[in-house]
């Protein structure tokens, strides 16, 4: 599948070509092939849209690694170490308007639309023939379905949602300064385009790669969930599009049972897999590190431990105290088989030490019955104590299953051929959930939902008259509480976009989520393993995280205070409008 795309997106190299403001505003661009002269056939404006799906590339849109650091899933560098301070400015959410990443990021998104509104103006152009021809609907769907999503992600991220909407592709100064619209504007026009791709687009295609009129109803149920925070009946449409994600068997959607290809190559375009964005090292290793059209990521750079090829500290997000420790603690389901593993140090069979879930999330110091980077657990391929000073590595953009280093995969580590997993099922059960809680008070129901998850995982399952923490019945507050603390961070940590920082502000919660967390205190113990390749117990010192103060500071030291200038400085949790558009576009103003 990874072949398909790649022979595509080759394909139209020569001429989906990426402007600046600058290039497509202030001059004809001579390899620009104009829609009444290129549009003949739909073999060719499907090249085009290929472009559409190569525009997704650009690792801005995701940014996961900016997103960790601003969310409250993730550390940047090491702790008792200097942060740099553009990742320090995101962990404290001190964000201006001419930061490069919101500005990149701006002007990836309104890449994708651009690219749209050049595939739906040369798909209007054709005649009535091809006009009727059923692969110039689907084509038309998907270009919606991209122009739709990307002002849906910029109305998510910026400016409390109020951004410019754009319909068309400008061709002059005069046509690209547009002012703001509202949020509501900005939310009817995303949703009108979202909606034809609902409608007209397959259930599914030959090429897993495409967009579906189940990702439409994806993000269309998403849009929804969001907004129900002002509008509660927002909740009802948004279940209606999430039951059919779920329970149309068309779509072919069902949770992955087999917990070992969770975020592996072994499971790219995985039953779960509802958009995911397809990454290789197969092709065009040549391009820049930074080429945001080249076919690969940062992300494992970024990710991975510095022995496995990981950057230096600070370029890193690594996962934060409560994160760790809540993974670490995650309540077991002893009757389920697959947490009895065979202990290789004694030769006995004994309880997992981590779950399923972390296992495949983290990697950790206490996880010894998951392989690491071709090594027989974590600790044995990884320092995370007295060297390192970070204590838990995200997995979701790594290629530890196949490879012993980062540098193996690509020739050096910034180039990654790992698959980049937007929206999965798992997320649309959590989010249907949440309607049910919020939007009906039905608690049985968000349980029933919840449960498949945790069940895939060999987790213990909820039980409405009887909750983790003291044993009394889950009242709706209860609930909630825990899926917006422990299920929603623990089954999407640093996934998507932007999934985690709009779920605390959507839930009003940020501020006091930040506050709460700049209270928790940490420490850090020796954890004792079995080396495999010695054959004998062995130690990481200072690199298991265990919760609270310290008895023994000069020992077993305090974990630096996490989310302190969070706490400080959090407003809203939007990005302020970019200085490329306030200072291009004459209709905007950095006021506005």
């Amino acid at each position: 599948m990874k072949i398909f795309i790649i022979r595509l997106l080759l394909s139209i190299s020569c001429i989906a070509t990426i402007y600046s403001c600058d290039d497509y505003l202030e001059e004809v661009n001579p390899n620009e092939i104009s829609a009444d002269t290129f549009f003949q056939n739909l073999d060719e404006s499907n090249a085009i849209l290929t472009g559409v799906y190569g525009s997704m590339l650009n690792s801005w849109i995701v940014s996961a690694r900016e997103e960790a650091w601003r969310s409250d899933m993730a550390y940047p560098g090491i702790r008792d170490g200097n942060i740099d301070n553009r990742a320090l400015n995101f962990y404290q959410h001190v964000i201006l308007e001419d930061n490069e990443f919101i500005n990149d990021r701006w002007n990836a998104l309104y890449q994708v639309i651009w690219r749209a509104n050049q595939l739906i103006e040369g798909l209007n152009g054709m005649d009535s023939s091809l006009q009727s021809d059923q692969r110039w609907t689907e084509q038309m769907g998907q270009a919606r379905f991209f122009r739709g999503l990307a002002h849906f992600y910029l109305h998510s991220l910026y400016n409390q949602g109020r951004i410019v909407i754009r319909d068309a592709a400008p061709s002059t100064s005069e046509e690209f300064s547009k002012p703001l619209s509202t949020s509501d504007e900005v939310m009817a026009f995303f949703r009108a385009d979202l909606v034809y791709a609902y409608e007209n687009l397959p259930a599914s295609f030959a090429e897993k790669t495409r967009a579906t009129a189940g990702t439409a109803a994806t993000i269309l149920g998403t849009s929804y969930l969001y907004s129900a925070s002002d509008n509660p009946a927002d909740y009802q449409t948004a279940k209606t599009y999430f039951a059919d994600v779920i329970n149309n068997g068309a779509y072919g959607y069902s949770l992955v049972q087999d917990a070992s290809i969770m975020f592996t190559d072994a499971g790219d375009f995985n039953s779960e897999s509802i958009f995911e964005i397809n990454y290789t090292v197969a092709q065009q290793l040549e391009d820049d590190n930074f080429d945001e059209e080249s076919f690969f990521t940062r992300n494992a750079r970024y990710s991975a431990p510095r022995e496995s090829g990981g950057s230096n500290a600070n370029q890193q997000f690594t996962a934060a105290s409560w994160l760790i420790y809540a993974y670490a603690t995650e309540p077991l389901n002893l009757s389920d088989a697959r947490n009895s593993v065979f202990d290789r140090g004694t030769n006995t069979i004994r309880p997992r030490k981590v779950s399923l879930r972390s296992s495949a999330m983290i990697a950790m110091v206490n996880d010894e019955d998951t392989e690491y980077y071709l090594a027989p657990s974590a600790p044995n391929a990884v320092d995370f104590g007295s060297n390192q000073r970070k204590y838990g590595y995200f997995k979701k953009y790594t290629n530890h299953t196949i490879v012993a280093n980062e540098n193996n995969t690509g020739d050096i580590s910034w180039k990654s051929g790992k698959n980049v997993i937007i929206n999965r099922l798992a997320d649309v059960y959590l989010m249907y959930a949440e309607c049910l809680l919020m939007g009906d008070g039905n608690v049985q129901g968000a349980i029933d939902l919840i449960n498949p998850i945790r069940q895939r995982w060999a987790l213990q399952l909820l039980d409405a008259n009887s909750d983790l923490i003291d044993g009394t019945a889950y009242s709706v507050q209860s609930l909630m509480d825990h899926l917006m603390f422990v299920e929603r961070p623990l089954e999407l940590s640093v996934e998507g976009v932007s999934i985690r920082t709009i779920d605390l502000r959507r839930w009003g919660v940020g501020s006091s989520r930040f506050s709460d967390l700049a209270t928790r205190s940490y420490y850090l113990t020796d954890y004792e393993y079995y080396n495999d390749e010695n054959d004998a117990l062995e130690s990481r010192n200072n690199s298991f995280v265990r919760e609270g103060i310290s008895p023994d500071p000069s020992g077993d030291p305090q974990i630096v205070q996490e989310y302190t200038g969070a706490a400080q400085f959090y407003t809203d949790g939007y990005l302020v409008l970019p200085t490329s558009e306030t200072l291009n576009n004459t209709s905007v103003s950095s006021s506005n």
